[in-house]
């Protein structure tokens, strides 16, 4: 699928339902019992979107300076997390 970004559109593959089970596991990880995200774990579910999205992240991403790739990230959580209209 296709994800548009500040930063670019970006073809990455689509999730599936393993995949996006392994996503919410890490999800929970990193939200407290209290609701507040724990932003070190946060970073685990980037990191996961990161290696899931890309084959080399590097040659995708490496122009790019932190925060960017991980608004880019984001944009690609985003889009995994919406549901999808054809289901």
């Amino acid at each position: 699928m296709k994800v548009k970004t500040d930063h670019g559109t970006f073809d990455v593959p689509d999730i599936t339902f393993k995949s996006r089970r392994e996503l919410h596991k890490l999800e929970l990880q990193a939200v407290s019992i209290t609701g507040e995200v724990k932003p070190e774990k946060f970073y685990d579910v980037l990191e996961w979107i990161l290696n899931f999205a890309f084959d080399d992240p590097e040659k995708s991403l490496g122009k790019l300076d932190d925060n960017n790739i991980d608004s880019v990230l984001m944009s690609i959580y985003n889009a995994y997390k919406e549901p999808n209209a054809k289901k």
